[in-house]
């Protein structure tokens, strides 16, 4: 274990997978978020595969304080810790429930996203991988309480499981944003770069948003990872097939000021998810000013209110046709529009976050 001038005691911990630039998506911004304001009751246990991350650098993560960094093959120290309140982020550290760890303590199972294929089908919603049903579910039932990022997957988790309903708590992602009178940004009148960004994952439509630009005069910029090298492989192939190399781009995970500079150099941000359980990128495009045009399916509806540049990723032709609505509309149709997403922005503050947390933790104890 590596100790990051981590204290003996805490009331809360949280146990993560993800945190600074130890990231696999959208939890790692969350738990950042969660760190630059937390108190001094407050650790962080990062959990990490020794035998994929050789090395562990303390400057890859978001402070120098309040850190415990543990691999996987050193679980069992964790009953050495003492603490009030687990708090839970990946149905993968479900281990963490075991009575040698948590004993009568506090449990509490952030669920960022319910870890069903997409579509599901309601008699199996997990397409078959059992493990990650059990895991899930071993949370689920211990937990004390359970959040949910938005309104749409507490309705998705109360459909799989109407038992669970009672401790159910909804708590918006929030983050800092910075000040809208600190970023200068004009919408173009010709419009023809857009990006893309996110974990390389079917669920998140890239493929699909590909194959839509074959008939748009545009460019599509790439930041992704290369976690699945079979799907990014039908990817390749169907751009070398369709003969679209000159207007497809990969620049590899953007995080921070190079996340920052990405979106900045796009006209808008496409987000063609098949669902999304909320969708931080959607916020840090708001923050930077850049246009969004998204897919309407799950959490994101919830940020985004009454946007126009929307579609369903199951409707053929939906994205091809937002994203040109949004070339052929004027600036001011198209600012007019952005005006909608910088009042939401208010709805989702880091502050607001920490606050409606700091309220359920106090009652549990």
């Amino acid at each position: 274990m590596i100790n990051i001038n981590f204290k003996a005691n805490y009331k809360i911990l949280h146990f993560t997978n993800e945190i600074g630039k130890y990231m696999a998506g959208g939890i790692a911004t969350y738990i950042d978020q969660l760190y630059k304001h937390h108190t001094e009751d407050t650790g962080f246990v990062h959990f990490y595969d020794d035998e994929i991350l050789t090395d562990i650098r303390i400057e890859s993560y978001p402070g120098i304080k309040d850190i415990l960094s543990v691999s996987y093959k050193e679980i069992g120290r964790l009953k050495e810790i003492n603490f009030q309140i687990a708090i839970v982020h990946f149905y993968g550290l479900s281990f963490i429930a075991e009575e040698e760890i948590l004993k009568n303590k506090k449990l509490v199972y952030v669920v960022h996203s319910v870890p069903a294929t997409e579509p599901y089908a309601i008699e199996d919603p997990f397409g078959g991988n059992y493990q990650i049903q059990k895991d899930f579910e071993t949370l689920s039932y211990r937990a004390d309480a359970i959040i949910c990022v938005l309104e749409a997957e507490k309705e998705k988790l109360k459909s799989l499981y109407p038992e669970l309903e009672n401790k159910i708590y909804v708590i918006h992602n929030g983050m800092e944003f910075d000040s809208a009178d600190s970023i200068k940004r004009n919408v173009k009148p010709t419009r023809r770069n857009f990006g893309f960004i996110g974990r390389l994952d079917y669920r998140k439509g890239l493929l699909e948003c590909i194959k839509a630009f074959k008939k748009i005069d545009g460019e599509l910029h790439i930041a992704c990872d290369n976690q699945d090298p079979f799907y990014l492989s039908a990817i390749l192939n169907y751009i070398e097939a369709a003969e679209m190399q000159n207007k497809i781009h990969f620049y590899g995970w953007c995080h921070g000021e190079r996340k920052k500079a990405f979106l900045n150099s796009l006209d808008a941000l496409i987000i063609p998810s098949l669902y999304e359980p909320f969708g931080y990128v959607v916020l840090e495009a708001i923050n930077a000013k850049t246009p969004v045009i998204t897919s309407r399916n799950g959490g994101i509806s919830e940020i985004i209110g009454e946007y126009k540049y929307t579609f369903d990723p199951y409707q053929e032709g939906e994205l091809e046709k937002a994203i040109k609505t949004f070339q052929e509309d004027t600036v001011e149709e198209i600012e007019k529009e952005m005006e909608k997403l910088y009042k939401r922005k208010e709805l989702f503050t880091a502050q607001k976050m920490v606050e409606k947390y700091t309220d359920l933790f106090n009652s549990l104890l």
